[in-house]
């Protein structure tokens, strides 16, 4: 795998310009999930205090594996800021479906194809394909609410200096017309990520430019 257990990867979050507030992925110790021995992924983000009077974000999410790295066993997501949820997500892979929970307000399951991954776990299923350029990627991805095929495209392989050092990177380019929200209101929105051009593959820039502006995610540090 191209990660292990106590990788922590942290990033400074930038809108427009300006300091926004942090994103940190971990790799916690193995858990245990309905009897199956599992990995546990984490990622909190949170706004700085200048932006907390603007939109106060503090969100965590979780995702959950089985150790072979086929498919999500769970995902959670708390978000505490301005906007408040308590968000589980249930994998049953005898009927092949995803339930969705919100503060314990259930929606019926979805039906999900074998090898589908959560938000989280989705992050470290792209570190594990092998990238080319000029190649497509795909796999499912599934928030519990809906189910879909995450593509995108290697474009090129490209030098990036970010504040953490210089690397060789490969560009992807995500399909986004699948997303929600901020994507949905914005004219042509873009999702960009820098990844390593190495073992690791880890993304040392993510570029989202939406109807508000661009927000970055610079890497920091590898631990």
């Amino acid at each position: 795998m191209p990660f292990f257990i106590g990788e922590e990867i942290k990033y400074t979050v930038s809108w427009e310009m300006i300091k926004a507030g942090e994103a940190n992925f971990k790799v916690l110790p193995f858990t245990t999930i309905d009897g199956e021995k599992a990995y546990h992924f984490l990622l909190d983000v949170k706004s700085n205090r200048h932006i907390d009077l603007l939109y106060k974000i503090r969100d965590r999410l979780e995702g959950f594996t089985d150790l072979a790295f086929t498919r999500s066993l769970l995902h959670k997501k708390k978000q505490s800021g301005k906007d408040k949820r308590e968000v589980i997500v249930h994998f049953d892979w005898e009927k092949k479906t995803a339930a969705y929970s919100n503060f314990g307000e259930k929606r019926d399951p979805i039906k999900i194809p074998l090898k589908t991954f959560g938000p989280v776990s989705a992050f470290y299923k792209m570190r594990t394909l092998d990238f080319k350029a000029d190649q497509n990627l795909s796999f499912p991805v599934t928030d519990g609410k809906k189910y879909f095929m995450q593509k995108a495209r290697v474009i090129k392989k490209e030098k990036i200096t970010v504040p953490s050092g210089t690397f060789d990177t490969y560009l992807l380019v995500p399909q986004i017309n699948h997303f929600s929200g901020v994507f949905k209101k914005s004219e042509n929105p873009t999702v960009k990520l820098w990844v390593t051009a190495d073992d690791r593959k880890i993304p040392v820039r993510i570029k989202v430019k939406v109807f508000i502006g661009s927000v970055i995610f610079d890497l920091v540090s590898v631990n």
